[in-house]
């Protein structure tokens, strides 16, 4: 029988899309376990920042001899703008400084791309799965392109400005359905039901 898994995240939005892609496996977030503790993200890289959040979590469970019932994950994302070095990658949700704000992180990104021909980017997604106490690593990517404005009501994050590879239209312009089957964190979940 396949364990109940934990996502190591309390973020709606991502709970939101990860649910979707995982159904009908149940996903449980950390308030679903009683997991209230801020896990302070130090990693200089996505590898590190999804490792540290992983274990965090699966210390906790096994201090409450729980770590033998779930299996747990955590996933860290970053947008990489070519003409940027890569900026914002491990940076991407508090770039404009705190409090984070998406809002501010998308004119942030408008900003730095001012008068820039280049406008490619990806979206990496690292996720780390601890099962047994034992580690395993996935990756997910999409590449596209910043948008010069910003379009769409849907999504979160630089979903307004990110137009993915063969596509006219934002991620937040796209539905639901198609966003799901080409991110970056669709992506890596794949990867992830792979290995489960």
């Amino acid at each position: 029988m396949s364990k109940s898994l934990v996502f190591a995240s309390n973020n709606a939005h991502k709970l939101e899309e990860v649910r979707r892609i995982l159904s009908p496996r149940e996903v449980l977030s950390l308030n679903d376990i009683g997991f209230l503790s801020d896990i302070d993200e130090t990693g200089s890289t996505l590898e590190e920042n999804s490792r540290i959040k992983s274990w965090a979590v699966y210390q906790w469970l096994k201090e409450r001899g729980k770590a033998d019932i779930y299996d747990i994950f955590a996933d860290d994302t970053g947008l990489e703008i070519e003409a940027l070095g890569g900026s914002p990658g491990v940076y991407t949700a508090r770039w404009a400084g705190e409090p984070a704000c998406d809002a501010n992180n998308r004119k942030k990104a408008l900003a730095e791309l001012e008068g820039k021909d280049n406008r490619r980017a990806r979206f990496r997604t690292v996720i780390t799965l601890i099962r047994d106490g034992q580690e395993q690593q996935v990756e997910g990517q999409v590449a596209g392109t910043i948008a010069t404005s910003e379009a769409g009501e849907r999504g979160f994050g630089y979903d307004s400005l990110f137009v993915p590879e063969g596509y006219d239209k934002t991620f937040a312009q796209l539905p639901a359905e198609i966003k799901n089957n080409i991110s970056h964190r669709a992506n890596a979940l794949v990867a992830l039901t792979k290995i489960l």
